[in-house]
């Protein structure tokens, strides 16, 4: 076995678990090492090794990991509002960065981290694994051929199912002070695919948003889910008890840092808001409209660009319910001005994020491996999809269009 990359794991909930250190203990291996754990709470980092079947040394003072650990790189999995005193104080000690989505949650932190990548010489990487999925890949493939022409509007919906979605409002994510929001925290992932797709830049948001299905919207409510009178009638209770990586990482984890992971969806504390519009202005002409909706019965994007040659739509839809063939609807088309129209075959692939957080990960952990299309996404990337967000929550709060002021390197 050859030299290895060493790499330290900060945030051990099961994203980070899940995601980055089942990787680098499995199919990379060979590649790279996991030497160390970084968290705030050392329940959770125990059970992460555990989980991770290793002994590492684990330690609640992130300077002080990086000190006794000198890794080559940092893997960022945190709360979002974190991820820039990481990142940064991690360039500082000479490691680069593999960072979960968002890049940050406020333009002076992302700018303090593109000046931290400028100063010191390292790379931050952001996991943007819908980038990596085929089926977005196929529509970057599309959009090269120039087959609609000149894109001159697109429509971009997401849609969260009341699985999925209720569940930012029961974590860390249901405040704008640890997350941003879901305009920062999930429309990360879209933003940075219309900007992938597009090869423009934002200029001009203007947003609306409000909360109206989660939150104080009904008085049978709780603190959280293990002691609420209201379990045996409520459609979102969750059972803590009933997944044992919940039950390590969280329900015996409690006591370390007071992190409750099943707290009620209809808590007056909940100010992020649960259906988003935004109308994005790009660089290059192009209009988007966009919107996010976190209480719906099924879950995907549907998503269509407006040219001069035609028309390109793509849906991938999929339900609650979810079996062997999950999707309900699935596909892209495309309608050319003067001709037919044309069904597009692409993969279904059932890998996690459409597969692609497979593919992702073989761009994070093999480095010499092709980028042919882009794929990789810098920290300018994450910055200018975090822009956006935060522009459109100024939005949602003044009223007015806000500007976005472009970011020089």
């Amino acid at each position: 076995m050859g030299s290895r990359r060493r790499y330290v794991l900060a945030g051990t909930g099961n994203r980070g678990i899940e995601m980055f250190g089942q990787a680098i203990v499995g199919p990379y291996a060979e590649r790279a090492e996991l030497v160390g754990f970084f968290d705030v709470n050392p329940l959770r980092m125990a059970a992460a090794a555990r989980r991770l079947g290793i002994e590492a040394p684990a330690f609640t003072d992130f300077a002080e990991c990086l000190k006794q650990v000198r890794p080559d790189a940092v893997i960022v999995a945190t709360p979002d509002n974190t991820h820039h005193e990481y990142i940064v104080t991690a360039m500082r000690a000479g490691a680069d960065v593999i960072t979960e989505k968002p890049l940050a949650t406020s333009a002076e932190h992302c700018h303090s981290i593109l000046d931290a990548e400028r100063k010191t010489g390292r790379k931050c990487i952001v996991a943007f694994n819908f980038r990596h999925a085929p089926f977005n890949t196929k529509i970057k493939e599309l959009l090269l051929t120039h087959c609609v022409g000149r894109i001159i509007s697109i429509d971009f919906h997401y849609h969260l199912d009341t699985r999925h979605g209720a569940d930012y409002y029961r974590r860390w994510h249901r405040q704008k002070k640890t997350s941003g929001g879901l305009l920062v925290h999930k429309a990360t992932h879209h933003f940075d695919l219309i900007n992938w797709w597009l090869e423009q830049e934002p200029v001009t948001v203007f947003a609306r948003g409000d909360r109206q299905y989660y939150g104080p919207t009904r008085t049978e409510r709780g603190v959280r889910c293990s002691d609420c009178a209201y379990t045996g009638a409520c459609e979102f209770y969750l059972d803590l008890s009933s997944k044992p990586w919940m039950v390590e990482l969280y329900k015996d984890a409690e006591t370390a840092d007071g992190y409750y992971r099943d707290r009620c969806v209809f808590d007056p504390e909940i100010d992020i808001e649960d259906n988003m519009q935004v109308l994005i202005g790009y660089s290059g002409g192009t209009n988007l409209s966009y919107s996010l909706t976190s209480f719906l019965p099924f879950e995907g994007l549907t998503v269509a660009f407006n040219g001069t040659r035609g028309r390109l739509e793509a849906e991938e839809i999929w339900s609650e319910n979810s079996n062997e063939n999950p999707f309900d609807r699935y596909g892209i088309t495309l309608y050319p001005i003067g001709r037919q129209k044309e069904s597009i075959p692409v993969p279904m692939l059932l890998g996690g994020h459409g597969g692609g957080d497979e593919r992702l990960l073989r761009m994070l952990f093999e480095e010499s491996a092709s980028d042919p299309m882009g794929h990789r996404a810098d920290a300018r990337a994450g910055a200018i999809s975090i822009l956006v967000g935060v522009a459109a929550n100024e939005s949602i709060a003044t009223g007015r269009a806000v500007a976005i002021p472009r970011i020089d390197l």
